[in-house]
């Protein structure tokens, strides 16, 4: 069986699925994916300022356009920031998926928090 690395999976399968955009608000545990991104010009990704704006983004092109918005944020308080907004999406049944970076599990016990 062929071997994929994570982050061609993850790009595989937004193609598959036929995501156009990623919201988000990189930060250094994102870059697999922000250097996955030049394999795929199909996606393109839209930077925010913040975690609660990516979030607003993606949930206004889902009620638009009727199509699931996919988000990615900044381990733990990135994804405290944008999680108030995912209940919301969930309320008004936005079709909304959201993925946060994470550490290299070598580092998992590094000032991590049980956030998630």
């Amino acid at each position: 069986m062929a071997r994929m690395s994570g982050k061609k999976a993850l790009m595989e399968m937004l193609r598959a699925e036929e995501v156009e955009y990623i919201f988000g608000n990189p930060g250094t545990s994102e870059s697999p994916i922000m250097s996955a991104l030049e394999g795929y010009p199909d996606i393109k990704y839209m930077l925010a300022t913040q975690e609660g704006v990516a979030m607003g983004m993606a949930d206004g092109y889902a009620a638009a356009s009727g199509k699931p918005a996919f988000v990615n944020l900044h381990i733990e308080t990135g994804l405290a920031n944008g999680i108030s907004l995912l209940h919301n999406a969930a309320e008004g049944g936005t079709p909304l998926v959201l993925s946060a970076g994470n550490l290299d599990i070598r580092e998992l016990a590094r000032g991590r928090t049980d956030l998630a």
